[in-house]
Order: structure tokens, then sequence, then C-alpha cells
């Protein structure tokens, strides 16, 4: 969405900026600028098809955006994709796998980008990692303690 002035990407309002939870300790969310948008949806339904058209659009538009998405840590990206492919992690070692990705990320890229301007584009986020932990009997009051660093998107 576009307002009246130019370039400027306007997203629903609410009162302020929070963390799902805890959050991160000594992060000022009054320092964060930049616009955080998470695309879900199953496989192949075009999500990333979506986030190309939204870099296009909004770098087009002179917004500089980042992509983040789930196994994209350079901490642990790598090690998590070998580890599935055997088949061998418990479903509490696998969620802390995946709860390690994310935290990388958005500690060293997404809170980063925030912080500069940038608006942070998400291919899934902790949405669809807590449903899948839920569907493999996770507690969920664990995985909301576990996902309590996540920011609340802007759409």
């Amino acid at each position: 969405m576009k307002s009246a002035v130019k370039n400027q990407i306007v997203v629903p309002h609410r009162s302020e900026r929070r963390f799902y939870g805890h959050g991160i300790p000594g992060v000022d969310l009054e320092q964060v600028a930049g616009k955080l948008i998470v695309v879900e949806g199953a496989d192949g339904s075009g999500r990333s098809t979506q986030i190309v058209r939204l870099v296009q659009w909004l770098e087009g538009s002179g917004h500089a955006t980042v992509q983040v998405g789930l196994k994209r840590s350079t901490l642990v990206s790598e090690e998590l994709e070998r580890a599935q492919e055997g088949n061998i992690l418990s479903r509490s070692t696998l969620s802390l796998f995946y709860a390690t990705d994310f935290a990388d990320q958005l500690e060293n890229i997404i809170l980063p980008a925030l912080k500069a301007g940038f608006v942070v584009l998400s291919d899934r986020y902790i949405y669809t990692l807590m449903a899948r932990d839920m569907v493999r009997g996770m507690d969920e009051a664990w995985l909301k303690n576990l996902y309590g660093v996540a920011l609340e998107p802007d759409a």
C-alpha cells in the first residue's frame, strides 16, 4: 500500500512495536524503524513468488529490503538440513534446532535491518514453526516461551 506521501509504506497502525513474549534483553524497540512483513502459506502456494514481486515493487519504490526464512541462518542451516536427512532428531531437538535458526536470524539479520530502516520480508515465521511443533506433540506453553523473543510483524 502507498500513502499520499511518495514511497512511504503504510501498514495497519498499532499502538507500539512489541515482542510476542519476553523479548530480547537490551533491545530498544523504539530504535526499530523498518517494517517486518511475514508471508505464510503451504509449500507450493506462491510465497516465494509473492516475495520476489514485493522486493521488485519495494525496491523500485526506493525501499531497501532484506529477505529471511526458515533454514537460512549461517549458524545452523547446513547442519539442520543434514540432520533432517537422517530423520534422527527427537521432536524437542528438532524444535530447538529451528528455534536456533530463527534466533540467529532475528539477532543478526532481522533486528539490524529493521534498525537501519529496511523492509524485512520473511518467507515463513514462527507461526509455521509453532504449528509444526504442536502437530508433533510439543507443549504450547513451552513453544510460546521459546519463541517469546520474536517480534510481532507489521503485516
